[in-house]
């Protein structure tokens, strides 16, 4: 177990953010790194949720378009490379990565970007070519078996709703998109208020970036708030013996992201029954969670994970699992919902609590080498909880949660709740709904 004494010294060291809103909205959040690259994003508090059934992946598209557009190569001749990200509630429509000494080039790319983004998506011989690989790259997303479980959970869990829309839209939606699609995407959504510049790296100047996002061409103004959400304890299955296991993912409705106690509870739970990578794994039988070493045993599957999805609004907690073991799938879920019941049962002790947070604050100290993501990172915290922590102050909070936090959480949230539950592959052995929505209460194993 790391020592009390790594973290105090490592938490004096962590950088905390800089943030800046300019008068019309704008936010620029700039933060030193040690990675090798930086990186600075244009980020919409808009995404999948921003879209409908009619325009789905509109602002993956929009990416795409603004990623591989004309500017964005000629940024390759300066040392500039442009990505795009998309999620359910952000679409980082522009992200420049450069070495260092580029900095002036990546906020140039990024300026001429935003100036001429109407005019790109008004490129019909462009867009049609891009909406082209936006529906290969969705066909190819829907193929990941393990990412589609936890995407067909989400639905199911608000059905009806912005957020069971797909985070990279569908092939047969995408196929059908124009430039005018991307144009209504534009006016409604790349607003001041709406849009936040980011950066991350050892090549940053906040100054220099507040005096470059002044002079972006956005226009002033808010997109219209997300529609109202709601969960509904519900399954969905998809049947499919040619895969080679079983896939399942299931969740229990929790508060969004700005529910700050419960969020950094849900967070450390998520990691007291942790993950198990397989048998291939050396510490697994040693170190691992108590229910690790139970489906290491017994040969119940070979993957899992647990995970919380935290919206703006509304969360998801819950766990992600796989197995080829398809005639013992019910105990995998069994035992896992019954791990779930310890923490209400107040039968998870100190140690394991006290693991669980070391993990997480490992997580947080580890180098951070991808510079992209890690503005997506910045971008993702702000837009969904109004404010950034630092290291320090995200250690402090984990450092707070208690065994009393953990059972009262899991009181509430957890035990005899309904859940959202998604699988597909060779799962004739999952069982019914109802059955395993008893598994949220039965207090036995």
């Amino acid at each position: 177990m790391l020592s009390r004494r790594f973290f105090s010294t490592t938490v004096r060291k962590l950088a905390k953010a800089e943030i800046t809103t300019l008068s019309n909205g704008l936010t620029v959040i700039s933060k030193p790194g040690n990675s090798k690259l930086s990186s600075i994003g244009l980020y919409l508090n808009s995404g999948a949720r921003s879209e409908n059934a009619y325009n789905s992946g509109v602002s993956t598209l929009f990416g795409n378009v603004l990623k591989n557009s004309s500017i964005a190569k000629k940024a390759l001749n300066s040392g500039v490379k442009v990505s795009s990200t998309n999620a359910k509630e952000l679409t980082g429509a522009a992200v420049a990565s450069f070495a260092p000494g580029n900095a002036d080039a990546a906020i140039s790319t990024l300026g001429e970007l935003v100036k001429n983004a109407s005019k790109l998506a008004e490129d019909r011989v462009a867009v049609s070519e891009e909406v082209a690989k936006a529906a290969t790259f969705a066909e190819d997303f829907e193929n990941d078996s393990k990412k589609m479980v936890v995407e067909h959970m989400t639905a199911t869990a608000f059905q009806g709703t912005s957020l069971a829309l797909p985070s990279y839209g569908k092939a047969e939606t995408l196929s059908i998109l124009e430039s005018q699609d991307i144009s209504d995407f534009i006016g409604k959504n790349l607003l001041a208020a709406n849009t936040a510049l980011v950066a991350y790296g050892s090549d940053i100047s906040h100054e220099k970036l507040v005096e470059a996002a002044s002079k972006l061409s956005i226009k002033d103004g808010s997109r219209a708030p997300y529609p109202a959400t709601s969960f509904l304890g519900s399954d969905v299955r998809l049947r499919d013996d040619t895969l080679p296991k079983a896939y399942v993912a299931i969740s229990v409705k929790t508060p969004g992201a700005k529910s700050d106690k419960d969020y950094f509870t849900g967070l450390v739970a998520a990691h007291i029954n942790g993950e198990f990578v397989g048998h291939d794994s050396l510490y697994t039988q040693f170190e691992g969670s108590k229910l690790s070493q139970l489906v290491y045993a017994s040969s119940l599957g070979d993957y899992y994970k647990h995970f919380q999805l935290a919206y703006s609004d509304i969360g998801l907690w819950g766990a992600l699992m796989t197995s080829p073991n398809i005639g013992c799938v019910d105990e995998l879920i069994h035992f896992t919902l019954k791990s779930w019941n310890r923490m209400s049962t107040r039968t998870i002790t100190d140690a394991e609590l006290q693991k669980a947070k070391q993990e997480i604050k490992l997580s947080l100290s580890s180098i951070n080498t991808d510079s992209a993501a890690q503005t997506e990172k910045l971008a993702d915290s702000f837009f969904s909880k109004g404010l950034l922590y630092s290291d320090g102050e995200l250690i402090q909070n984990i450092d707070s949660i208690t065994l009393k936090d953990i059972a009262t959480w899991a009181d509430k949230y957890l035990y005899d709740q309904d859940i959202a539950l998604a699988a597909t592959g060779q799962i004739e052995d999952v069982f019914d709904y109802n059955r395993i929505r008893n598994d949220m209460s039965m207090l036995r194993w």
